[in-house]
């Protein structure tokens, strides 16, 4: 699982370096995929093969030649950088995705559970912003505490395992 958040720069031949603990959620892959968010935020959005495979899962469920699936087809895997580590963890920017996303010298890495972004820092600190105040929000905390009980409901009815903590922080 992608968690956290990392600041890092972008060295003179565009490369950077992967913070170490999403290495690690890569569970040993070395190719990463990335392309421009979907919802417009500015930043880059992110992941390894297992990201790519339950996209793959979910967008084979659409109907083949409905406008959604070609939409979501075309911006994330037709859309996407499938860029490979080198042996010391760092990937090296298309200079498409640097200009897409603001991205400069400085960047921030953001942990998205299953994914992770790739922020412009001033960017990153206003969405920041904006998510603090949504998450305080009674809807938010409304819609938090109906997901934990239901979440509670299902592992009481056996459908779910209970959740339980990795050593090492990975999920």
């Amino acid at each position: 699982m992608f968690v956290s958040t990392y600041e890092s720069a972008i060295d003179a031949k565009g490369r950077v370096s992967i913070p170490a603990p999403f290495r690690a959620a890569l569970g040993g892959g070395t190719r990463i995929f990335l392309w421009p968010a979907l919802d417009g935020s500015g930043c880059l959005e992110g992941g390894g093969e297992a990201l790519m495979a339950l996209y793959r899962a979910m967008l084979t469920r659409l109907p083949p030649q409905s406008k959604v699936r070609k939409a979501l087809v075309t911006r994330i895997i037709a859309g996407a950088a499938d860029l490979k580590m080198d042996d010391t963890g760092r990937i090296k920017l298309p200079e498409e995705l640097c200009k897409a996303a603001g991205l400069t010298d400085r960047i921030t890495f953001a942990g998205n559970m299953d994914s992770f972004q790739i922020w412009n820092p001033e960017r990153h600190a206003t969405f920041n912003a904006e998510m603090e105040k949504t998450a305080a929000e009674p809807e938010t905390l409304d819609a938090l505490g109906e997901a934990y009980g239901e979440v509670l409901r299902q592992q009481e009815r056996g459908v779910m395992a209970p959740l339980k903590l990795v050593e090492g922080g990975e999920g």
